[in-house]
């Protein structure tokens, strides 16, 4: 039996984030939040209008800003001191896949600050979430597609690339918002497409990706192939495409088993294995290249 898991509220539009913010008042009645972030979006001002804009709805704000290119288990506990003295009624994560990973295990050891994460990983039904906060997240740039999905990448006290992974970490709120990526330069946009791009080929090939996966796959990928070259060229039309593509893919690489590699974060396929799989040979036939090696060659051109 498959089941397509989804944050209960998904927002995409350029400007959404401040229709998606909205509903912690209107909807939730939510009275704190607590924010957090990447520190170099916070220097760059990214981060500043989600604070204020939540701030104007009412709420009291605090704000963690140390997450670091990968979340680590001692950095997550230093912060939770922070997030159990503020009691917030929400978590936001505001940022790439780093962020919003560190949102999802910061929620976690909030509902529950005794939770061992180390367990958690080898055993998600440790993991409960809801009771005492909600989580939104808010994507600033496509690559991960972690607001629409239920992973949190992590750092363990080993130093190990690890996963925490349970639909109780998939947020109430996402919003997908091409806003935030017009800063991007043109390596970034190139970087996170390419990212992105892998992770949903390796998806498609997955063993349990079904109907519902593939075609939010095939859409994904399709759109990164047409439009991340003019996305790099700053076309913020493409970049909304790409940026959207991301959170398509993220939503159904969600509900896929794909296996972490320590250093790719996502275990690779071969060319052979991609070229052998028939949802691969579909997707070719429907974008128009000749055969699945002819498409995979298009990939590989992109993300190396």
């Amino acid at each position: 039996m498959y089941k397509l898991n989804l944050p209960k509220k998904v927002y995409f539009k350029t400007g959404s984030y401040t229709v998606a913010l909205r509903e912690l008042n209107e909807v939730y009645h939510a009275k704190r939040a607590f924010v957090v972030s990447d520190e170099h979006l916070y220097t760059a001002g990214i981060v500043t209008p989600v604070i204020r804009w939540v701030e104007k709805q009412g709420l009291r704000t605090a704000e963690y800003f140390s997450v670091g290119d990968v979340p680590a288990f001692a950095a997550l506990r230093a912060a939770l001191p922070s997030v159990l003295a503020f009691k917030p009624d929400f978590l936001i994560g505001v940022g790439g896949g780093a962020a919003m990973s560190a949102a999802k295990a910061l929620w976690a050891l909030y509902e529950n600050p005794q939770l061992d994460l180390s367990a958690a990983v080898k055993d998600p039904t440790l993991l409960h979430t809801g009771e005492k906060a909600q989580l939104a997240l808010v994507a600033t740039s496509f690559g991960s597609g972690a607001q629409n999905s239920p992973f949190a990448v992590l750092r363990d006290d080993e130093g190990k690339l690890v996963q925490l992974n349970s639909q109780c970490l998939l947020p109430v709120i996402s919003s997908t918002d091409a806003m935030f990526t017009a800063s991007m330069t043109a390596g970034q946009v190139h970087q996170a497409g390419a990212k992105s791009l892998a992770q949903a080929m390796r998806a498609l090939a997955a063993e349990d990706c079904c109907e519902y996966t593939g075609a939010l796959l095939d859409q994904a990928i399709g759109c990164i192939l047409r439009d991340l070259q003019a996305a790099e060229e700053g076309c913020p039309a493409a970049r909304e495409r790409v940026h959207n593509a991301a959170g398509i893919a993220g939503a159904a690489y969600g509900n896929v088993t794909l296996p972490l590699d320590a250093e790719t974060r996502l275990a690779p396929m071969t060319a052979q294995e991609l070229v052998s799989n028939g949802r691969v040979a579909h997707l070719a036939r429907k974008l128009g290249y000749a055969d699945a090696a002819a498409l995979v060659e298009a990939c590989q051109t992109i993300y190396g």
